[in-house]
């Protein structure tokens, strides 16, 4: 039996608009938070894709809106993002049609490998320093169907391991935090025009917090704070209009 050939992009043109229905669940606390995502393609020349995304968080019956731009090529290579701080496509899973398709196509059960390390000066006294993998696969088709229509998807699943070190300047010391995490999940796309039908994700970190520059001075020589989270993150299309 021949393997089926998907050659999945991005097909979307200037006024296409998609809105996703988030949900951010803490395993500890219990806690659901709604995110509203409405992403708007405000520019595609050919070759690279302008998005405008807003995203409406809503806690304790209030809403928190944010906003960011990003600029893709067809095949979801980020090429700069508005504040470039704030978007990395890898640890973010709730942040729509940022997966990385392979150029040359690919076939069911085919798996690629995307490796990415980042340093992010937030401002002087505070440092990121990202690294990790990402692994997608391709995992078939089926029919997906959400409040915004039937789709033909093919699956992608995705499992990330990363590495975060943060160092924050604190009263004269220095904080180091850092973050180990797995992400791994499924994403639907839309087999056509690529762009996210569904989404689920379950992400699990630990933190842990050096405090011994801090606890120096009294005579404690390691201090070290470590703290687990989980959580889980679906989301889903509730509205597309394509121009």
């Amino acid at each position: 039996e021949a393997l089926t050939n998907y050659n999945l992009k991005y097909n979307f043109d200037t006024g296409d608009i998609f809105v996703y229905n988030c949900t951010y669940l803490t395993e500890k606390t219990k806690d659901t938070v709604p995110i509203r995502i409405e992403m708007l393609i405000s520019d595609f020349d050919g070759n690279n894709i302008t998005s405008n995304v807003t995203s409406t968080k809503i806690i304790d019956g209030n809403n928190t809106e944010s906003s960011y731009t990003t600029v893709m090529d067809v095949y979801g290579n980020l090429i700069r993002s508005d504040p470039e701080n704030r978007i990395i496509p890898e640890i973010q899973p709730e942040l729509p049609n940022l997966l990385k398709y392979p150029e040359k196509g690919m076939q069911e059960g085919q798996s690629w490998t995307v490796i990415f390390n980042r340093t992010i000066n937030y401002n002087s006294s505070l440092t990121d320093e990202l690294e990790g993998t990402k692994k997608y696969t391709s995992i078939g088709i089926k029919t997906v169907s959400t409040k915004a229509g039937k789709f033909k998807c093919v699956g992608i699943r995705s499992e990330v391991n990363f590495t975060a070190n943060t160092k924050k300047e604190y009263e004269n010391s220095t904080i180091n935090l850092t973050t180990i995490g797995k992400i791994s999940g499924e994403d639907w796309v839309d087999l056509e025009d690529g762009f996210l039908v569904k989404s689920e994700y379950n992400v699990d970190k630990i933190l842990i917090t050096d405090l011994s520059e801090v606890y120096k001075g009294i005579g404690i020589e390691n201090y070290y704070l470590e703290t687990p989270m989980k959580s889980h993150i679906s989301s889903e299309l509730e509205n597309i209009r394509k121009e």
